[in-house]
């Protein structure tokens, strides 16, 4: 008996049936958990069945957990862990302890995030708001193979709805009393015997939670966006669909403003400047007053489009996606934190104002794959393709202040050609084994203009890298509800130049070295219970050679330098469990945990801790690190959800309740291990209860989020150098930290 299925119409029915409900929700009749279809390999399969380590993450789940953003999806995932900075551009995703966090605009994600298959370039792009979502997958683990170079830490897939065969939409409004509006509205169905449309469309307006003390200036952490996307699906015949995409996206935001945790009284900028740096502020970890006049301030907007081309070809099936992306950021931030008239002092009183950067990016994004899938013969089935890609970001970026002044227009590209292919073997039944490989061929570009020293010129390098990558697996199955799997990875990430502030001769002519790692991972997955709970774990190891980090210190003329730097070795080894219980038919509980040991070993030459003593290791401004902790790795990570559906059989509705508690354990957020730029561990319980029209006309539901009110910062950041070396320790402390209650309702109509 084969435990793989093979029928594509089977499938195309376990995806209806899987899409509908939490992922978790059991089926009336039998009393089960529901079967969950992925594409994680390219296919469409059950997630129990492949050897990949996967969430996926339902509609439902979306909607019934009030899931409303990427960083969002860190309340569910195991090991997925976000950096949330002063600017989504700063901010970024870690899989098993291993993200990219960098300033460049040349060096490329760890944790690749896909919208529709089609890549987001920028680190900016992937913090996001989530609109009208069929599914959301997260891959842990390098997945080079089929995904290509930006998956070298993992992979987060995000799927859109498509249109629907039937006329019916919904509009679902959102008010909180942290002073958020959001209203969002979906219609979707056929134009014709051939065609069908879907359209989607989000307006949300918030103040900001930041009290700025600052007269005549705005409170700070709001925000406005609008978000409109359009589908249609076209059947041109009965072998060929078409879809077609079109989206834009604008966002206003003036966060994310860092507010004193610790602070000298006494503390002047530059360690001379009159004026009171945080006047009537009281620094701590609950402080959430502010003083700027300059910023935050993030403007983004974003247009595209793509076309995807499904053709069978006999047996075989045809994809072919061309897709385009357009990516403007605009971003202001305050560089002395306060509103003091620092100007006026610097210039004799000619000038007037405060310390301050502004950045303009502008990403242009193309790209191509064409795929052939084969139909599941007896024993094997194989997937072959082609990738291409092209992609230019432009940057300014200007800076007032002495430490590290700025002036500068900035250019990187990538040019990037994968052929890949992966065959599935099946020894007998109940083993079989896959193997995956990958070319790349990458050519990089930079350009860089120093406007504060024209006589320099452009500067500018080009280079080209080749690569292939791979991936084997073994999988065996124990009887039918069981799956083991052992596999090996070859991770790969590419060079990159160091388009920044320090641009050189030298750096225009020697790009970073590219990244590379070898994953080990083996994993159970099962269905106990008479399917009624799920149970799967992985262990994993991964090593890391060159893994590509940001160097920030100061020089011995007492001005910042920020720079690339390749760690020599780093190793991340872990546990992940992912449990599913029907605890009743109407009670479903689950349970994800992740313990991930992530240490950076031989890395000579890293940048000392601002106060770093010759005793703690650091020596002429440098220190070698040892087993020391990746930032943003807590080794501890749980979720659990608790998920009940209450029928009411008397009335047209049924209620239902449910409460998600995640937690984390303490993490450092400096990569120079120091001691004082440490999160201690918490954890944030989010509850919803509501009603549900037995028609499924309108629900309303109550939410509250962080209900213990349990404060916490996602960075930290030691600004000792710019007051003089006086105590100085300011940190971002986001939303989601802040208790607030909220009521939805959404209407359908069909």
């Amino acid at each position: 008996m084969q435990y793989r299925p093979h029928s594509r119409k089977a499938l195309s029915l376990a995806i209806a049936a899987g899409f509908c409900g939490l992922s978790i929700a059991a089926q009336a009749d039998d009393f089960t958990l529901e079967e969950v279809l992925v594409t994680a390999q390219k296919r469409v399969e059950s997630a129990q069945e492949i050897p990949v380590s996967v969430t996926a993450i339902s509609a439902n789940m979306i909607a019934g957990l009030g899931i409303q953003s990427t960083q969002d999806l860190v309340k569910v995932a195991p090991s997925l862990t976000v950096r949330e900075a002063n600017t989504s551009q700063n901010s970024s995703f870690s899989i098993r302890g291993i993200g990219t966090s960098t300033y460049g605009i040349g060096v490329e994600q760890g944790v690749a995030v896909l919208v529709d298959e089609v890549a987001q370039v920028q680190p900016g792009q992937t913090m996001a708001g989530l609109m009208d979502i069929q599914q959301v997958e997260v891959l842990r683990g390098p997945q080079n193979t089929l995904f290509g170079k930006s998956a070298s830490a993992g992979l987060i897939s995000i799927t859109t709805k498509a249109p629907s065969d039937e006329r019916k939409g919904y509009v679902e409004f959102t008010a909180t009393d942290d002073d958020e509006t959001k209203v969002a509205a979906s219609i979707s169905g056929p134009l014709s015997d051939t065609v069908g449309y879907r359209l989607s469309a989000r307006w949300g307006d918030r103040d900001g939670y930041i009290n700025n003390l600052t007269p005549g200036s705005k409170d700070k952490n709001g925000s406005e966006d609008k978000n409109v996307r359009g589908k249609l699906r076209w059947d041109i015949s009965d072998i060929a669909t078409a879809d077609f995409t079109a989206y834009y996206m604008k966002t206003e935001t003036n966060c994310c403003a860092r507010v004193w945790t610790e602070l000298d009284p006494e503390a002047k900028v530059f360690g001379f400047l009159p004026g009171k740096i945080a006047e009537g502020i009281t620094p701590g970890d609950d402080n959430l007053d502010f003083r700027g006049e300059d910023g935050p301030q993030n403007d983004a907007t974003t247009t595209g489009g793509s076309v995807r081309f499904n053709i069978a070809l006999g047996e075989f099936d045809l994809t072919s996606i061309t897709a385009v992306d357009s990516w403007e950021f605009n971003t202001s931030q305050d560089v002395d934190f306060s509103d003091n008239d620092v100007l006026q002092y610097l210039s004799g009183g000619t000038e007037h104002g405060g310390l301050y950067s502004d950045g303009w990016f502008e990403t242009e994004f193309f790209s191509q794959e064409i795929r052939l899938a084969s139909p599941s013969y007896d024993n094997y089935d194989y997937i072959v393709g082609l990738y291409y890609s092209d992609s230019e970001t432009q940057r300014t970026f200007f800076r007032n202040i002495s430490l590290s002044p700025a002036d500068y227009w900035g250019k990187a590209g990538s040019e990037n050609l994968g052929l890949f292919g992966q065959l599935n073997w099946q020894f007998s039944d109940v083993t079989s084994a896959s193997a995956g490989v990958r070319y790349i061929s990458e050519e990089v570009s930079a350009g860089f203009v120093n406007n504060s020293d024209v006589s320099q010129g452009l500067l500018s390098g080009n280079d080209r890298d080749e690569v292939v990558v791979g991936k084997l697996s073994l999988q065996h199955f124990f009887g039918k509800d069981m799956m083991a799997f052992a596999s090996y990875s070859r991770g790969y990430k590419g060079q990159a130049y160091d388009v920044g502030l320090s641009f050189t001769e030298e750096k225009a002519n020697n790009p970073i070295a590219p990244e590379s790692s070898n994953s080990y991972e083996v994993g159970l997955k099962s269905t106990l219970w008479n399917q009624r709970l799920q149970l799967n774990v992985a262990a994993f190891l991964t090593s890391y050679e060159n893994f590509q980090v940001q160097r920030v210190e100061f020089n011995d003329a007492g001005t910042l330098d920020v720079n690339l730097d390749n760690v020599g070795e780093l190793e991340t080894t872990g546990v992940e469990l992912e449990t599913i219980a029907l605890l009743s038919e109407n009670t479903t509980l689950t349970f994800n945990a992740a313990f991930v040991d992530a240490v950076i070993n031989d890395y000579v030459g890293a940048a000392c801790w601002v106060g770093q003593t010759e005793e703690q290791g650091c020596a002429s401004g440098m220190q070698e690190i040892d087993g020391g902790r990746l930032p943003y790795a807590p080794e501890w990570k749980y979720t659990a959800i608790l998920d009940y559906q209450l029928p009411l059989k008397s009335l047209p509705f049924d209620a239902f309740a449910n409460i998600l508690y995640s937690w984390q354990d303490d993490t450092n957020f400096s990569l120079t291990q120091h001691p004082d730029l440490t999160q201690d561990s918490y954890g944030v319980a989010n509850l919803r209860i509501g009603l549900n029209d037995k028609s499924d006309r309108y629900s309303v539901t109550l939410l509250v989020n962080n209900l213990f009110d349990k404060g916490y910062a996602t960075s930290k950041l030691d600004l000792a150098q710019i007051y003089g070396g006086a105590t100085a320790m300011a940190q971002v402390t986001p939303r989601n930290t802040q208790r607030y209650f909220g009521l939805q309702a959404r209407f359908n109509f069909l």
